[in-house]
């Protein structure tokens, strides 16, 4: 049941990311607590996801406005870090469930008023978007929505988004798979599960990868806004 759970929740993951821009770690993180730790859960469901995020990145490098990225990973490394040390301290089950609350409202706000809000990329919104991600990343392994916001305001294509969006995951998921292993959180034993992960998640981003091919950037942004909602669900289950 646990190969099973590993092996087809990433799949699904890969497809909703690959469709979305984020929302891989999301989807793992509503199955992987039950069968691992949630620390150990968000190792692996973040090690996982370096998979999509990498092949993504490059499949859409030629669009990657890395520069815009900068500033949010810095942040969110930085965030992320003393989250990932206090997390041990702090009521994580509350936490999750004020978080899945949040995602339901987010998504209700901008399917209704996306037109009407304008969000810049600056350096506060850069700022505010990679701490909140930063504090999400490090607790629960989803610090994606934050960075949705701001990468959909700051960028005009689908291709765009893709690429600067998937190049900032692997950055940042990089440093914190180093980070977990260096404070014990990731262990060797995790490997096997994150192999079967990643070569369901690559199967995923294939079916995905024929979907964003056939819909145009406002109706994936439509997309990305209802499955925050969804998401915001599932993390309140």
């Amino acid at each position: 049941m646990t190969a099973a759970i590993v092996f087809l929740a990433p799949i699904v993951a890969g497809l909703i990311q690959t469709v979305t821009g984020f929302g891989s770690g999301i989807f793992m993180m509503v199955f992987f607590p039950t069968i691992f730790p949630i620390l150990g859960a968000s190792a692996i469901s973040s090690a996982i996801s370096l998979a999509g995020t990498c092949t993504l990145s490059w499949h859409y490098r030629k669009h990657c406005q890395w520069k815009l990225t900068l500033i949010p990973a810095l942040i969110y490394i930085l965030v992320s870090s003393g989250a990932i040390l206090l997390a041990p301290y702090l009521p994580t089950d509350l936490l999750k469930k004020v978080f899945g609350v949040f995602l339901m409202l987010l998504s209700v706000y901008f399917l209704v008023f996306s037109s009407k809000l304008k969000i810049k990329a600056t350096l506060l919104s850069a700022t505010i978007c990679g701490t909140l991600a930063g504090i999400l990343g490090g607790l629960f392994g989803i610090g994606g929505p934050p960075m949705v916001i701001y990468f959909l305001a700051a960028l005009d294509s689908k291709e765009e988004y893709l690429g600067t969006i998937q190049f900032h995951f692997f950055v940042t998921g990089v440093y914190m798979l180093f980070f977990r292993i260096y404070k014990g959180i990731f262990t060797m034993d995790m490997i096997p599960y994150v192999i079967l992960g990643m070569a369901g998640i690559m199967i995923g981003k294939k079916f995905g990868t024929k979907i964003v091919d056939r819909i145009n950037a406002d109706t994936m942004k439509k997309l990305v806004y209802a499955f925050l909602g969804v998401s915001g669900f599932l993390n309140l289950l």
